[in-house]
């Protein structure tokens, strides 16, 4: 049976319109834009990849050094601030908390940065009153999902206060600044208490933030933005007086080892002697100026496009987003500058950068102007990056020719280095052209946006906004997959700073699980002979009879459950040892001579059943 097509009710038939993908987004994005759960979706996703097999890489050497520091807490009931040591108390003593708690184990060492690197990305939509709720979901998104910001979210480290507390800060001053509450004025002093509590490099950040205000005045005065009057100030003195007293009460109580150790108090400026020295020399830790670059166009997208869309930033009409993009771009020539660089000092630095990027992805209206200054620019830092050879001095010409200098340069870039053991020295020269050629294009792209010949529709901009979004998001979170759960310890990752080799489960997987089985096993003997164990002393905390020999010390009685020997006293070990044992290779870490690890063949048999011992002591010898 057929039922007729109804008529309409119209003069004339309606044609069927489809819906683009973009009024799609659109719709999606309004119906979506007052629901709650957007938030707690971006942080559970945030949680959810930080928590996920958080023991899976072993123990840094840092969170050794750290573990160690909290060890001593325990004998002495407080932290002797030393102020060589580049690190504010704070860390060591919610460390302390933490494993008092939980005891000792990884989990427990790494769970309280885990929780506030998570509450990093609720700040991050905390911005909200000041940039708008699209603009903060963004920057809190991309937060949630950047590799580097993962990765040192899992690692047991002092920077992930620093990000905190300079998120903190940041948020109390614009919070004075746009509504002029007690609120903001708390976050303000608890901030800045926080970042001098965690690290003597709050000074860059304390600076970069005041200068901000003044180069955020006269980009106004160039380009006048919206909203910029100071609200009506709601606190008074005694506010103020609350907030300074109770900072510089959590200050002293810290640095003072909670009273303890008075001496300590002394170090908030004693540091400075040692980590300006250390910041001009790097004792090891020295990088090129352009470290921090390479590290943004290997790792962190959003964060390379942020730092492009700071050349436009005149184009926000927002003063808050400029006022995010100057403060970034300043904190990040100022870590450029300091020869000291370590990779994990990146989330601290960058995350303002996230706001720029987040602001142009969100934004409704984009000026032609800006978008041509945008898409010109990286177009530009590539064909300078290309015209570098040009530039580059006779003995890298005569080293290498165009083809490998490409090479080369990627390399490089890859490995966050200036040296190519090919062509020498080109880092420097690679960069500077580059950026210049980035800010020569940018320039041609404005002069191109103010004419009618190379003109692109409103859909067109649109389409290239939603496409680079969606793309570098998308980028990102595969990174951080790729990085955290399948790369965590391998070293050609630039982000695997220093990292401690798996090979140390050869030992410890074993060891804690004789030790699981039968608790006496924790009385095992064990002799650790070469130089810098470290994370061994925390991750052997528990076995007090496991001991440590440096430089030509040796145990009175070698043989032992097991020995971890450096190469160069393999020969001298072997000569003395009586029994058993099975051996493998073992490197603790990069840039360290390689160890031999014996497992007596007593205690270890049952995990190498069939086996027979690779070495035999003089009376294990048929």
């Amino acid at each position: 049976m057929r039922i007729a097509a109804r008529t309409s009710s119209g003069a004339n038939p309606a044609l069927a319109v489809s819906p683009t993908w973009g009024n799609r987004l659109d719709q999606f994005l309004e119906a979506n834009a007052g629901a709650n759960w957007v938030p707690w979706a971006i942080i559970l996703l945030g949680a959810v990849i930080r928590l996920l097999l958080l023991g899976m890489k072993p123990p840094h050497f840092d969170e050794g050094i750290n573990g160690w520091f909290v060890d001593q807490m325990v004998k002495t009931g407080f932290y002797r601030y030393d102020p060589t040591n580049y690190h504010g108390p704070l860390h060591f003593y919610i460390l302390f908390l933490s494993q008092t708690l939980l005891g000792r184990n990884l989990w427990a060492l790494r769970l309280p940065v885990v929780f506030v690197s998570i509450v990093c990305v609720h700040l991050a939509l905390r911005f909200e009153p000041f940039v708008g709720r699209n603009v903060s979901r963004v920057a809190a998104l991309a937060m949630a999902i950047s590799p580097g910001f993962i990765f040192y979210g899992r690692y047991s480290i002092h920077e992930v206060w620093l990000q905190l507390f300079s998120l903190l800060f940041i948020l109390g001053l614009l919070g004075l600044w746009r509504l002029g509450t007690a609120k903001y004025l708390w976050c303000t002093g608890m901030g800045l208490a926080g970042m001098i509590l965690t690290k003597e490099t709050y000074i860059i950040h304390l600076g970069c933030a005041m200068m901000a205000v003044f180069v955020t005045g006269v980009s106004h005065l160039i380009t006048p933005a919206a909203d910029v009057k100071p609200a009506r100030r709601s606190w008074t003195a005694l506010d103020l007086t609350v907030v300074v007293l109770a900072a510089a009460a959590v200050i002293v109580f810290f640095y003072s080892g909670t009273f303890f150790n008075w001496g300590g108090v002394k170090g908030l400026y004693e540091t400075f002697d040692t980590w300006f020295k250390t910041g001009k020399n790097g004792n090891g830790h020295e990088k090129p100026w352009p470290y921090w670059l390479e590290l943004v166009l290997r790792y962190e997208l959003p964060v390379l496009i942020g730092l492009f869309l700071c050349l436009a930033c005149q184009f926000f009409k927002n003063v808050v987003i400029r006022y995010l993009a100057i403060y970034g771009v300043g904190v990040f020539a100022a870590y450029s500058i300091v020869h000291y660089k370590t990779p994990w000092c990146i989330i601290s630095m960058v995350w303002p950068l996230l706001f720029v990027f987040a602001a142009a992805a969100a934004s409704s209206n984009i000026p032609r102007k800006a978008f041509y200054l945008v898409t010109f620019a990286p177009v530009g830092f590539g064909l300078g990056a290309l015209a570098s050879y040009l530039f580059q001095p006779a003995s890298v010409h005569a080293a290498c020719d165009f083809p490998a200098y490409l090479r080369e340069a990627t390399k490089v870039t890859l490995a966050a280095s200036s040296i190519s053991p090919v062509c020498g020295d080109i880092g420097g020269t690679l960069f500077i052209s580059a950026i210049a050629g980035a800010l020569v294009a940018g320039g041609l792209g404005l002069l191109a946006g103010g004419t009618f010949v190379f003109e692109v529709s409103d859909n067109m901009m649109r389409l290239v906004q939603r496409g680079v979004t969606g793309l570098a998001l998308a980028v990102s979170l595969a990174m951080a997959i790729s990085l955290n759960y399948f790369h965590c310890s391998t070293e050609t990752e630039t982000y695997v700073y220093v990292q401690t080799y798996n090979d140390i489960f050869k030992l410890t997987r074993p060891l804690l699980a004789l030790a699981k089985q039968d608790p006496t096993n924790y009385q095992l003997v064990g002799h650790l002979i070469r130089g810098s164990t470290y994370p061994f002393p925390w991750v052997l905390g528990d076995f007090p009879k496991v001991g440590y020999y440096e430089h030509d010390n040796l145990p009175d009685k070698l043989d032992a459950a097991f020995l971890l020997v450096q190469q160069d006293k393999i020969a001298e070990v072997e000569s003395k040892l009586r029994d058993a044992y099975y051996t493998e290779p073992l490197t603790i870490r990069p840039y360290q001579d390689p160890s031999k690890l014996y497992l007596n063949a007593k205690v270890f048999e049952r995990f190498y059943k069939g086996q027979v011992p690779q070495f035999a002591g003089k009376t294990a010898r048929p």
